[in-house]
């Protein structure tokens, strides 16, 4: 049966001024989509389609298709590209259709399949556009003109089996990683089915015999190096990735550069050096290894770090005991003392040569590229020759070494034990089943046994006092712990008396009683450090790990809290911890004040730090030992002890 039913409508050149939105408009999500794109299409080729309005009787059109079409031209309006009396074809319908227009509009237009829209651009490209002037005319970025133009050269059979739905966009994007039709289509018909559907599989079976330019061994040798040498490079628009098409010129490259390393080692006097691009663990853990050690450094300088270590340690022992600003100042300029001493000393830290004679090098390539050379190693064969060279020394096969001091000041502890406690607090808080159990065994142990607890809540319920150095802002534990506050349920605390206080209590949900005692007993918390290995585990240590908290989303190292106030062994350490044994050897002569300032940098933002994906997550999760949950693996619970027998 023949339809006749159609639409009366008529077509007129209206001012824009005169158009506004219908609410009968169907499109509701996307109109703001790709509005830079109509914009550059109606500079470069005029309106291509008219707009659907309804007549308002008053002089005012509404449009019921075109909305976005209408909003680019309001635009160019704005940025003073298209006059302000710039009129638009228009297709005049009446209000009772205007509905259904709108909906007809949105749902039968079919887009320009992308196979096509690819071949089109490269055609314009062919008849003499520039990819930039495509991109402007269609408002696109270049880059996705370059994109498009490739897949268009991506070989005919692949892209009519894309066309008829037999292969993904995606599967197509990988086999722009080269041009050559031939090598495509045999790669395709090598490929099983499933392999077939899977991008990763094609791009890798494309560039079997390419080298990724961000590895390791083309990092070392440098584009540059390579491309200046002859090497020739292919880039997968679609994944960014370059491909060196050369191996040969990169693993000659390479040689050199390593070569080069070994006669510079060798000019240092060692026995033996390795080389291996990657690193040999077992032969590397097999050797022991030696420290360096001061050689020739001024007796003076030496005498005076004594001192200086000596006046620290008598000015934090009085810190002990009473916070003063004056010892804190003083306290701070013997550091900044002890770390030009250091400095100084540092310009004398190395390698005996008569060691030297009895041990080697493994020299390897990290995985940002850089030469990592592990120095000092001493093979089993050897060790026993280097035990009667050392003579005293022989124990650890150091010497004088150089190394981090462990002890923390203890200032900085107090200070590290009253972050920590914020972290408890809003753990033990979010765990009311561990407080519960903190609680009843806090009670029960003071009242029913001699086995007073140490540390941990304070059943009298008194805020405890933190040690703070100076002026401090709330840290961010502390500000969640007073916004966990806010949600208790402490309406009943509002009335009257005590009797009708308690009753209201009473009518609280178990959940919200257990609630407000997690809250209690987290605020009666005293300060503590973790425990260390060897030290009694306590109930609170047990509690505090039991809630399996982060405590890296809490606290972060900053200048302030940690970084500043630790020696520059100290901050070493921490660099090696985070990096890598690199790092700590590529630093071990900076200043202090350098140090602190580096690694505070890439704590705040580890993510801007460029570095490797490992280190940018070592970053996040780092905190210092003293401020874990988690118990010491060696740590046990302190033995009692046996009373002797009679002889």
């Amino acid at each position: 049966m023949k339809n006749t039913d159609t639409t009366t409508s008529t077509t007129q050149l209206i001012a824009v001024s005169r158009l506004e939105k219908s609410p009968f408009n169907a499109r509701r999500t996307g109109a703001a989509d790709a509005i830079g794109e109509l914009k550059a299409s109606i500079l470069a080729h005029g309106l291509m389609q008219n707009l659907v309005v309804t007549d308002e009787g008053d002089g005012r059109f509404r449009v019921i298709a075109g909305g976005r079409r209408l909003a680019a031209i309001h635009a160019l309006q704005a940025e003073g590209q298209l006059a302000d009396d710039f009129a638009v074809p228009c297709q005049v319908v009446t209000q009772e259709h205007a509905a259904e227009l709108s909906l007809a509009e949105n749902t039968v237009r079919l887009a320009m399949h992308p196979a096509d829209q690819f071949e089109a651009f490269a055609e314009l490209i062919a008849k003499g556009s520039a990819a930039c002037d495509v991109a402007r005319r269609f408002g696109v970025d270049e880059s996705l003109v370059l994109k498009r133009m490739k897949l268009a050269l991506v070989a005919p059979e692949l892209l009519q089996l894309y066309r008829d739905g037999g292969m993904t966009l995606e599967c197509l994007m990988a086999f722009t990683v080269t041009d050559d039709h031939r090598r495509q289509l045999k790669v395709f018909k090598s490929l099983q089915n499933w392999q077939q559907e899977d991008p990763a599989i094609i791009r890798s079976a494309l560039t079997e015999k390419l080298i990724d330019a961000d590895t390791k061994l083309a990092r070392f040798v440098g584009i540059d190096a390579y491309a200046a040498a002859g090497g020739t490079s292919r880039m997968d628009l679609f994944s960014d990735e370059v491909y060196l098409e050369k191996p040969a010129i990169l693993n000659r490259l390479a040689r050199q550069k390593l070569d080069g390393i070994r006669r510079e080692l060798e000019a240092e006097g060692w026995s033996w050096i390795e080389i291996n691009p990657d690193r040999d663990h077992t032969l590397v853990s097999r050797c022991s290894r030696l420290q360096p050690r001061l050689i020739d450094a001024p007796g003076e300088v030496i005498d005076v770090k004594a001192q200086l270590d000596a006046e620290l340690e008598s000015v934090e022992k009085a810190l002990d005991d009473t916070e003063s600003d004056a010892l804190i100042e003083q306290q701070q300029a013997l550091r900044e003392r002890l770390d030009e001493v250091e400095q100084t000393l540092a310009a004398h830290v190395g390698f005996d040569p008569d060691h030297k004679a009895l041990a080697g090098c493994f020299v390897s390539i990290g995985n940002d590229g850089t030469p990592f050379i592990d120095k000092g190693l001493v093979r089993p064969e050897h060790r026993r020759q280097l035990a009667r060279l050392l003579g005293p020394d022989a124990e650890g096969g150091t010497g004088a070494r150089v190394k981090p001091k462990g002890q923390l000041p203890q200032t900085l502890l107090r200070e590290l034990a009253a972050d920590r406690l914020h972290v408890a607090q809003v753990e033990i808080a979010r765990h009311p089943q561990i407080a519960f159990d903190l609680l009843v065994f806090h009670a029960a142990s003071c009242l029913l046994s001699k086995h007073t607890p140490g540390d941990g809540t304070d059943v009298q319920f008194r805020r405890p006092r933190l040690n703070r150095q100076g002026d401090k802002e709330p840290t961010a534990a502390a500000l969640a712990f007073a916004a966990m506050a806010k949600e208790l349920p402490v309406a009943w605390l509002k009335l009257p008396s005590e009797a009708a206080r308690f009753e209201e209590f009473r009518l609280l949900p178990e959940g919200a009683k257990l609630d407000l005692l997690a809250y209690c007993v987290a605020s009666t918390l005293k300060p503590k450090v973790a425990a260390s290995a060897g030290d009694e585990i306590t109930a609170f240590d047990t509690a505090l790990s039991l809630t399996q908290a982060d405590v890296a989303s809490h606290w972060r190292p900053t200048r302030d809290n940690y970084l500043g106030r630790i020696t520059r062994d100290q901050l070493l350490a921490v660099g090696r911890d985070v990096f890598d044994e690199h790092w700590f050897t590529g630093h071990a002569n900076h200043k202090k004040s350098a140090l602190a300032e580096q690694l505070a940098r890439a704590f705040a933002k580890p993510e801007k730090s460029c570095r490797l994906p490992d280190q940018v997550e070592n970053l996040k999760r780092w905190i210092p030992a003293c401020m874990s949950f988690a118990l010491p693996a060696r740590a046990k619970p302190a033995k009692t002890k046996r009373a002797r027998k009679a002889a």
